[in-house]
């Protein structure tokens, strides 16, 4: 049975007004396989049974929301029908997508084998392209400053920066391990000359504590916790 997780977004103060039309959480499906000793944010990348289709059909069935939130696909899926999710997001009112859970969250050994099945960053990347030219505001996960300068060549609303798996090993990322990924997109940013925002992996203890996150941070993504569609009560 699948399950679904939610994860908030919290801006800093300043750049609240800003980027007030960033939803405040991102929504996606939850791990097949929950182990103590595995993060969510690291169970979640093992296959599910169809799992992008299933989140669409859950937002379908779902009362129309009331406010947004941010979509995230497994993009990398080969068996993703991108005009036919497009047309059933919007019957779903949805607005705002991301690649999440996504393929650059892997390991540089392991995604360098990527490409000889498809399965890589490039389809991710191509299908947020696909959901852009159909009118949908998108968020591209990204992990260093290669990725991002990718990302950034399809002019996304967001970057959000996640962990590689590798950087769980010891526990959850230090916020210096995640500060000098921050650093490194943000490096790609300043040369595109672009001023999208720019979220990171964070910790809701964080949140409250706006000094401590990496400076290159517009907001934080907080860790997922579960969600359940029934008990939902602001429409989603």
């Amino acid at each position: 049975m699948l399950t679904y997780l939610t994860w908030q977004i919290v801006l800093r103060k300043a750049q609240a007004v800003a980027h007030r039309d960033v939803p405040d959480a991102v929504l996606t499906v939850g791990p097949g396989f929950r182990h103590e000793n595995m993060p969510d944010e690291v169970a979640f990348l093992l296959p599910t049974n169809d799992g992008p289709k299933a989140l669409i059909d859950r937002m379908l069935a779902a009362r129309r929301p009331r406010r947004d939130r941010i979509l995230g696909l497994f993009l990398a899926d080969p068996f993703l029908n991108l005009t036919h999710a497009c047309r059933r997001l919007r019957d779903a009112g949805q607005t705002w997508v991301t690649n999440l859970p996504s393929v650059v969250q892997q390991d540089e050994d392991f995604a360098r084998q990527l490409p000889d099945v498809g399965l890589d960053s490039a389809r991710e990347f191509g299908a947020l392209a696909r959901f852009r030219d159909e009118g949908f505001k998108v968020a591209a996960v990204v992990s260093d400053q290669a990725t991002a300068e990718t990302a950034l060549g399809i002019a996304p609303e967001a970057l959000i920066v996640m962990p590689r798996v590798g950087d769980f090993a010891a526990g959850f990322p230090s916020l210096r391990q995640r500060g000098s990924a921050a650093q490194a997109v943000a490096a790609a940013l300043r040369e595109a000359g672009g001023t999208t925002v720019m979220l990171g992996l964070g910790q809701a203890e964080e949140v409250g504590h706006e000094n401590q996150w990496p400076p290159p941070l517009d907001g934080l993504l907080c860790r997922p916790l579960p969600f359940r569609f029934e008990e939902a009560s602001d429409g989603l």
